[in-house]
């Protein structure tokens, strides 16, 4: 069976439009993505508000999207992150995990995440999250993916979050299902360089192939957010694919350029292609030539210097250039430079 390769959209900042997830339906079926997962930080019924009742449009509109996606015979997810659940599983907190995977079974959720990121430690780390883990596979059969609070061994993780418990990953590692994947982004939150070696090495540790959460794209952050990463996937060897069990890319906050950088890793990865040849290519194919040649050359800017690094009059020009092209990416880059994807401090990774 072939490495699933995907789309997550699990991001701090500013969401992408539903617009914009339910067209990205057809993008990856054309394109051969195997699922998105929507898990945006923003939405709070998914994270720090999980406790609280879902409207019946809220359920109505996830359904929505799982019918979109089904339809073009790519699985869609959701990631439900149970904030401060505490050092122990409660009576409570039993019964809201169990409403709430009842209501995404009812959505037709293909693929569910029980994500544990970006949270301060607690007590019983490991044994708690096992427990969820454990009551969340009695009533949900079908994939699962679990982030374990420390997803890497990024020491910032353990300087903002507290210090990860000694045998914490090895606990999770013995205690999990070996059907549930565990993800991890490698060892940086957004790792420059991923080798064969050190995913082997990490699959001895989780006691699986890692499920690779992709951050190499991700701007979501308050130092982030000033920069747009269409950039060629470099630092990723060949062999990767098939040391990993699957791969998410968690993109940007801009939806319509994350298909560009998408599509150009996955050819990277499926198809061993140059990665700045791939990413050129995919440029010319699905933009028109003139802001395919406008985003060639004008990209590494934007990547490199960033917005902050850009003068009032160099925004201005490339305002001016932005308005002659018709592409939803275009609008994007306008957004960006008028300063609409600015992120705070809610992410503390950055």
């Amino acid at each position: 069976m072939a490495t699933p390769v995907g789309v997550i959209e699990g991001f701090f900042g500013p969401e992408w439009a539903w617009e914009a997830r339910r067209s990205l339906a057809p993008f990856l079926k054309v394109h051969g993505g195997d699922f998105y997962l929507y898990a945006p930080k923003r939405d709070p019924g998914l994270r720090k508000a999980w406790r609280e009742e879902w409207s019946p449009e809220y359920c109505e509109s996830l359904a929505t999207l799982s019918a979109q996606y089904r339809a073009h015979g790519v699985r869609f997810g959701v990631g439900l992150s149970p904030f401060a659940i505490g050092s122990r599983l409660k009576a409570e907190d039993r019964r809201n995990l169990e409403e709430k995977i009842d209501l995404l079974v009812a959505a037709g959720v293909d693929l569910l995440g029980v994500f544990f990121d970006d949270m301060h430690k607690e007590e019983n780390l490991a044994r708690t999250q096992i427990e969820v883990v454990r009551l969340i596979r009695e009533r949900f059969s079908k994939p699962l993916l679990f982030c374990p609070s420390y997803y890497s061994e990024d020491p910032i993780l353990d300087r903002v979050f507290g210090e990860r418990p000694q045998g914490y990953l090895e606990e999770l590692a013995d205690g999990i299902d070996r059907e549930v994947e565990i993800i991890w982004t490698g060892p940086k939150v957004i790792s420059p360089e991923l080798t064969p070696e050190y995913l082997e090495n990490t699959a001895a540790r989780l006691g699986r192939k890692p499920f690779l959460w992709e951050n190499l794209f991700a701007n979501d952050g308050p130092k982030n957010c000033n920069f747009l990463k269409v950039v060629p996937y470099s630092g990723r060897n060949p062999g990767v694919l098939s040391r990993i069990s699957g791969v998410g890319f968690n993109l940007m906050n801009q939806a319509h350029l994350s298909r560009i950088a998408f599509l150009s890793a996955r050819r990277v990865l499926l198809n061993g292609c140059d990665p700045v040849e791939a990413l050129k290519r995919v440029e010319e194919e699905t933009q028109s030539p003139d802001f395919a040649a406008f985003l060639s050359k004008e990209a590494p800017t934007f990547a490199s210097r960033g917005l902050s690094g850009l003068g009032d009059s160099e925004k201005q020009e490339f305002l001016k250039q932005c308005a002659r092209f018709s592409e939803p990416s275009a609008r994007e880059i306008a957004a960006w430079l008028r300063g609409e994807y600015a992120v705070g401090p809610e992410c503390l990774t950055d």
